[in-house]
């Protein structure tokens, strides 16, 4: 991407306090990062204000920068850099993503959902780049400021952008589709992460329906018939858009779009046979890769997203077998002594840690397995109770050893007695090198060893002690 001094003055509304280079590449707000050539943008939050550190992001290579203050300090910038003056960082950033996002071709796809949006994510990039030109954010830049930096790396002759859309509060989900004006969008289902911020499931599931109720009349709609919250939100939506085209998927109706089975599962990944558009798969089943019966929603939310994009079933379905999960998001880590890690550090809420405990019940008995979890966020006054249930279904699964770090931690100490629990346990309020180093002289060839809890926990401080092959413990 090339911008002009002149088209990025226009589109954020800024006047342009000085010029030095008139055409910049990309766009940068990390002072950390390598700048060359780069507009970077100075945005301001509840803990940083870039602000400070605009001579660290010239002395990185950035071209221009755009601000909402100067200090005094760093006026001699002048004759170094153009600079763009606007009211507010952050609205100018979403005024030039929604310019930006006009002037191109490419096809929107949004996504949204309580849980799996980000799977759901590079599962869609996966299957549609098997087909087009596809640009995907990375990580989890799904927010006010993380979908409009992922709207300006989309390159011109891009013909899918799969963008993931994140919400803690009412309203942000409309401001997001306001700037993206997606083609095609999706909710994966509605469950109880940021409760604290909404009280109760219903409010969450208005807030997620924003996707299809501010869209464009002309978008593709598509639904999760399974889940009761979601399946409702296509009757308000017929009503306001009567001539919007709708899909579905589901795994008990086979008249959906898109109709997936599970035919087998295990530590390794899923065998799946079903429908696409009516059609089987030519083979009884495709294998992918991907652990947990629960990730059925995410791969038939993606193909159904692929067949929206015009792509043919069977084509679907034999780039199915490819599709794989990023990191921290059920990532199965082999160790150097023969055990199996699945780690899952990237969300953590009541419902995905339901999710994940069902699937470890196929192998109870099977092999050794150890429990280690980290604290859910988010859950306000829910926290305690949530931390107690998930002590009760944890101690019902038959783990050797279980491990807890996180606030909350008597409460799911409380939980694993009054379900009763037999095996050890290690329940602390912080991670302990002690804790991480117990762990990895557990290990066993062959056991199994899940590692759950939001990103806030960084469960990622177990993995390192389990001397995992071939894996990054930063993403």
């Amino acid at each position: 991407m090339k911008w002009t001094l002149q088209q990025i003055a226009e589109w954020t509304h800024a006047n342009i306090l000085s010029t030095y280079e008139r055409e910049f590449v990309e766009i940068g707000t990390d002072t950390r990062d390598r700048l060359n050539g780069k507009v970077f943008i100075a945005l301001k939050g509840e803990s940083y204000d870039a602000h400070q550190f605009l001579d660290q992001a010239v002395q990185q290579g950035a071209a221009a920068l755009i601000v909402h203050e100067l200090p005094e300090q760093f006026k001699f910038l002048k004759e170094k850099v153009s600079i763009l003056f606007v009211k507010d960082t952050l609205q100018a950033l979403q005024d030039w993503a929604q310019a930006y996002r006009q002037n191109l071709k490419t096809q929107i796809i949004g996504i949204t959902g309580s849980n799996g949006k980000t799977t759901t994510k590079e599962f869609t990039a996966q299957i549609l780049s098997t087909f087009k030109k596809v640009h995907f954010n990375q990580g989890s830049f799904n927010n006010h400021w993380g979908v409009p930096l992922t709207l300006l790396q989309i390159p011109q002759d891009a013909d899918f952008a799969v963008i993931e859309m994140g919400m803690n509060h009412a309203g942000e989900i409309e401001r997001l589709v306001q700037i993206a004006q997606p083609n095609i969008v999706v909710c994966t289902m509605v469950g109880k992460a940021h409760i604290e911020f909404f009280g109760k499931i219903e409010a969450i599931a208005q807030a997620k329906s924003e996707i299809y109720m501010t869209s464009k009349p002309e978008t593709i709609r598509i639904f999760n018939q399974d889940q009761e919250l979601t399946f409702d939100m296509m009757y308000p939506v017929s009503r306001k858009f009567p001539d919007s085209r709708m899909l579905s998927f589901s795994e008990k109706n086979n008249e959906a779009d898109v109709y997936f089975k599970v035919e087998e599962s295990s530590f390794k990944g899923l065998k799946i046979s079903g429908l696409i558009a009516g059609q089987p798969s030519e083979k009884e089943g495709v294998e992918i890769s991907v652990f947990g019966a629960h990730n059925v929603v995410n791969l038939m939310a993606a193909a159904t997203v692929a067949y929206a994009c015009r792509m043919q079933p069977e084509k679907i379905w034999k780039a199915l077998s490819a599709c794989h999960t990023a990191w921290g998001r059920n990532q199965i880590i082999q160790t150097e002594v023969g055990a199996h890690l699945l780690f899952d550090g990237y969300n953590a809420n009541p419902d995905s840690m339901n999710a994940l405990l069902e699937n470890m019940k196929l192998f109870k008995n099977q092999t050794s397995q150890i429990g280690v979890f980290g604290q859910m966020k988010e859950l306000g006054a829910l926290a305690v109770q949530a931390h107690q249930e998930l002590g009760q279904h944890v101690a019902q699964i038959g783990f050797e050893q279980v491990y807890f770090i996180g606030e909350n931690y008597l409460a799911f100490q409380e939980g694993l007695k009054q379900g009763g629990f037999k095996g050890e346990a290690n329940i602390q309020a912080e991670f302990s090198t002690a804790m991480g180093e117990k762990l990895g002289h557990s290990l066993k060839k062959n056991s199994i060893v899940v590692i759950k809890g939001s990103r806030g926990a960084a469960t990622e401080r177990f993995v390192k002690f389990c001397k995992p092959i071939g894996w990054s413990e930063k993403k």
